[in-house]
C-alpha cells in the first residue's frame, strides 16, 4: 500500500511521517475538537502464508504503531488506539484508493465478523450486518453524525460511496453506554479529511463494465489549525440484469413497463462540504454539510403462481434523499484539563419507490394485454427526520503514573415521520445522560466504564453500561483487550405505529431489542512491528427481538419475543510487511448465530479476506489484489418461506496503477476476476466480472 520512499511519494496522504504498511502517517481530523489521527488495520489469516511466500527481503524496522495512533470512535474523548479496550478495525483511504473499493460494503467485507447482503446491483439496499446482528443493529456515523433512517433505524449502505473519505472506523460489540439506540452491535464511522495545511486539489475519472461512469473531485485549503473542504462523488451505471431466468408457462416472467433481460441501472451523488475555525486559544468551531441522493432501478419479486419466491423484470425502482448537517463547538480554557464540547444536528430524509405486483398473481391462464395494461405501478415513501442536541464535558487530571478522565454527557433528540401518501404523521422524543470514566494506570494499564440513561416518551426506558480494558505488556509487544457491555434498539415508527392498517398493524407495547456481550482478544507483535497479529473470542445474546407476527385476519403486526437468540465466534487478524514496498492485510472469522428457528439467515458461518499491495521494486508502478471468500449460509426461500442454503463464494479482484508523475496515477481493476456466478440474496444476480479503468490526479500545495 502506497509508495513511501522516492519521487512518487507526494501522491499519497499528507503527514508528517513516513507512511508505510504498519506506520500510516499521522493525520488530523474534527470530530469534536481536533485530534491526531493513525490509521490502523486488522488483517487476516490469509497473509500469514502469503507472507512466507512473498518474504524475499527482511522486514523493516517499524515506529510501534501503538505510539500515537488515535482513535475517535468508542470513547468520549479520542485516546491512543493501545488505550482501547473494545475491538476496532481501522481501515485507511490509502487501502480503499488502491484497492479501488467505490461503495463503502465493499471496503467492509473485508472486515472480521461483518457480512455484506446487497439483493442484486450496486443500488439496490445494501445490509451489514455485525457479529451475526441485525442490519439495524449497527450504527452508522459520518464525522460523528448518526446518519441512520430516521424511520428504520437503519442505514441503507448503498448510499455511502467512498470519495474523500480519509478512513473508516469499524467498533464491534455493543456499545449503547455510549452511543444509545442501535449500537445494540457495533458502530461505522467514516471519517472525511480535515488536516489541511495550505491546500491541495483532487479529482479522479473512471469508466467501465455496465456502462459505469465515475467522477470525484475535491478540494480544499486551511493553516494547519482552520480549514475548509468540499468534495463531489458522482457515479452512474446502467448495471445488469438481476432476475434468475425464469418463465411462467412459458411466457417471459415480465412485469408492467419491463422486457425481457433488462437492467437495473442506478445512480447516485454525494456533496461534502466541511470546515473548521479557532475563534481564539480556548474556542473551536466546526461544521458539516452533507447532501445524497440515489436513484436505482430494482425487479419485482413474486410471491404466487407460476414463480413464487422469484424475481421478475419490470419497471420498478427506488430513490433515496439525506440532507445532513451538523455543528459543534469546543471550548477548552484550561489548556485540556476541562474541555467541553458543544453540538447540533440534524437529518432530513425522503425515500420512495415505485413498484409493480407481478401480472401472474391474477392466476391461471396466463394473463392477455388488456390484463396487464389493467396493472399499475403503485407507491410507497416516507419523510423522516432527526435533531440532536448534545453536550460533552471532560475533566482530566493525575499523572504518567495514574491519569483520570471523568466525562459527562446528555443528549435531546427528537424524530418525526411522515407518509406522503396518507394523511398520517407522528413524532418522538428522547433524552440521553450518561457519565464515562477513564484512567491510566503506569502507562500500560487502560480502564474505562460508561453508564447511560436513555428517557424515552414513546416506548420502554432504557439503562445501558459497557466496561473495557486493554493492558500493553511492557517489553514484550503483546497486547491484551477485553470489553464487556449492553446494547438496545428502539422500535422503528412503522413497528410502533403500523402506517398500513389494511396489512400491518402497528404494536403500542413494544419494547427496545437488548444484548448482553464480552470480548477478549490477544494481540501479538513481531519483528519490530512488521508483523501483527491479532485474536478475539467473542459472545453475545439478544433478548426481546422484534419479529413479525401473522394474524388470523392475514394481517401482520410486530411483537417481542420471550426467547434468546445467541452469538458467538472468532476473529483473527493480521497485518504484514515482509518487504519495502509490499503490504498485507487481511482477516478471517467463523460465527455461530442461531435464533428458537436455528440458524439465522445472511450471517456465513466463515468468512476471509486478503488485500495486498505491491509498488514493483520501488518503481511507479503498482499491482493490487483483493480477495474475498463468503462460506455457506442461510436465506429464506420464498417459493417456500423456508431456510434454504446459498452457496460458499470467492471473489477476486485484481488491479494495477501507473504513477505517471507526481500529479497524476493511471489505474486499472478486473474485479470477479474468475466470472464466478453467485447469490448474496436468494432470487437476485449477483455482479459478473467487470473490467474499469480510471485516472487520478492530486496537487499538494507547498509539495
Amino acid at each position: 500500500m502506497g509508495r513511501p520512499n522516492g519521487r512518487y511519494s507526494a501522491w499519497r496522504r499528507p503527514g508528517p511521517c513516513t507512511r508505510t504498511a504498519l506506520t500510516p502517517c499521522v493525520w488530523t481530523v474534527s470530530i469534536i475538537g481536533d485530534v491526531n489521527v493513525k490509521p490502523y488495520l486488522n488483517p487476516s489469516c490469509l497473509t500469514i502464508v502469503a507472507s512466507f511466500l512473498l518474504a524475499g527481503a527482511p522486514a523493516l524496522a517499524q515506529t510501534s504503531p501503538n505510539d500515537d495512533t488515535i482513535i475517535v470512535t468508542g470513547t468520549v474523548s479520542p485516546i491512543a488506539i493501545q488505550k482501547l479496550g473494545q475491538t476496532i478495525t481501522v481501515i485507511s483511504g490509502d487501502l480503499i484508493e488502491d484497492q479501488g473499493y467505490t461503495y463503502a460494503p465493499d471496503v467492509l467485507r473485508q472486515v472480521p465478523s461483518v457480512a455484506v447482503s446487497q439483493p442484486g446491483a450496486p443500488g439496490a439496499l445494501t445490509q451489514v450486518r455485525v457479529r451475526g446482528a441485525e442490519a439495524n443493529h449497527t450504527l452508522v456515523l459520518i464525522d460523528g453524525i448518526d446518519i441512520s433512517s430516521p424511520d428504520q433505524g437503519e442505514t441503507d449502505f448503498a448510499t455511502l460511496l467512498t470519495g474523500d473519505v480519509e478512513r473508516i472506523e469499524i467498533l464491534r460489540g455493543p456499545q449503547s453506554g455510549l452511543y444509545g439506540s442501535n449500537a445494540l452491535a457495533g458502530v461505522v464511522n467514516l471519517v472525511s479529511r480535515t488536516d489541511i495545511d495550505k491546500g491541495y486539489t483532487a479529482a479522479s475519472i473512471e469508466a467501465g463494465s455496465f456502462d459505469t461512469f465515475e467522477i470525484e473531485a475535491s478540494a480544499g485549503i486551511g493553516n494547519g489549525d482552520d480549514y475548509a473542504a468540499v468534495s463531489v462523488n458522482h457515479l452512474a451505471s446502467e448495471g445488469y440484469d438481476i432476475s434468475r431466468d425464469q418463465t411462467a408457462n412459458g411466457v417471459p416472467a415480465v412485469g408492467i413497463g419491463g422486457r425481457p433481460g433488462d437492467r437495473e441501472g442506478n445512480t447516485i451523488t454525494a456533496i461534502n462540504a466541511r470546515g473548521g475555525l479557532r475563534l481564539d486559544e480556548n474556542v473551536r468551531i466546526s461544521g458539516i454539510v452533507r447532501y445524497v441522493t440515489k436513484e436505482s432501478d430494482v425487479d419485482g419479486q413474486a410471491f404466487g403462481f407460476p414463480i413464487s419466491g422469484q424475481t421478475y423484470d419490470d419497471a420498478s425502482e427506488t430513490s433515496h434523499e439525506q440532507l445532513t448537517i451538523g455543528a459543534s463547538a469546543v471550548l477548552d480554557p484550561w489548556d485540556g484539563a476541562w474541555e467541553t464540547t458543544l453540538s447540533a444536528s440534524h437529518v432530513d430524509e425522503s425515500r420512495g419507490s415505485w413498484l409493480t405486483d407481478f401480472p401472474f398473481l391474477v392466476g391461471p391462464p396466463v394473463p392477455s394485454p388488456a390484463d396487464l395494461a389493467a396493472i399499475a405501478l403503485y407507491q410507497t415513501g416516507s419523510d423522516s427526520t432527526r435533531f440532536r442536541l448534545g453536550v460533552v464535558s471532560t475533566v482530566r487530571f493525575g499523572d504518567d503514573n495514574l491519569a483520570h478522565f471523568i466525562t459527562g454527557f446528555a443528549e435531546h433528540e427528537e424524530e418525526t415521520y411522515k407518509d406522503p401518501l396518507i394523511s398520517r404523521d407522528e413524532s418522538r422524543k428522547l433524552g440521553a445522560v450518561g457519565v464515562q470514566y477513564r484512567n491510566e494506570i503506569a502507562q500500560q494499564l487502560y480502564l474505562s466504564a460508561t453508564l447511560r440513561r436513555d428517557d424515552n416518551d414513546a416506548f420502554q426506558d432504557a439503562d445501558t453500561y459497557s466496561l473495557a480494558a486493554a493492558w500493553q505488556i511492557p517489553n514484550t509487544g503483546t497486547r491484551l483487550h477485553a470489553s464487556w457491555g449492553t446494547g438496545v434498539t428502539a422500535p422503528t415508527f412503522i413497528e410502533q405505529f403500523g402506517f398500513i392498517p389494511a396489512t400491518f398493524i402497528g404494536n403500542a407495547d413494544l419494547v427496545p431489542e437488548e444484548s448482553v456481550g464480552w470480548d477478549f482478544g490477544v494481540e501479538q507483535s513481531f519483528f519490530e512491528d512488521a508483523l501483527i497479529l491479532d485474536l478475539t473470542y467473542f459472545e453475545a445474546g439478544l433478548e426481546n427481538e422484534i419479529f413479525t407476527a401473522f394474524l388470523p385476519s392475514f394481517q401482520t403486526t410486530p411483537r417481542n419475543r420471550t426467547s434468546e437468540s445467541d452469538r458467538s465466534g472468532w476473529e483473527f487478524s493480521v497485518s504484514a510487511t515482509p518487504m519495502d514496498g509490499l503490504s498485507l492485510y487481511g482477516a478471517y472469522s467463523r460465527l455461530d448465530a442461531t435464533e428458537p428457528a436455528g440458524i439465522e439467515i445472511r450471517r456465513p458461518g466463515e468468512q476471509a479476506s486478503l488485500d495486498a499491495s505491491w509498488d514493483i521494486l520501488g518503481s511507479p508502478f503498482q499491482i493490487n489484489l483483493g480477495v474475498t471468500h463468503v462460506g455457506e449460509n442461510i436465506d429464506t426461500d420464498f417459493a417456500t418461506f423456508l431456510r434454504a442454503e446459498l452457496d460458499p463464494y470467492t471473489l477476486i479482484r485484481l488491479g494495477a496503477s501507473w504513477q505517471v508523475s507526481d500529479e497524476f496515477e493511471l489505474y486499472t481493476r478486473i474485479e470477479n476476476l474468475t466470472d464466478e456466478s453467485y447469490q448474496q440474496v436468494i432470487g437476485y444476480n449477483a455482479a459478473p466480472q467487470a473490467l474499469y479503468i480510471g485516472l487520478r490526479f492530486r496537487d499538494e500545495a507547498g509539495k
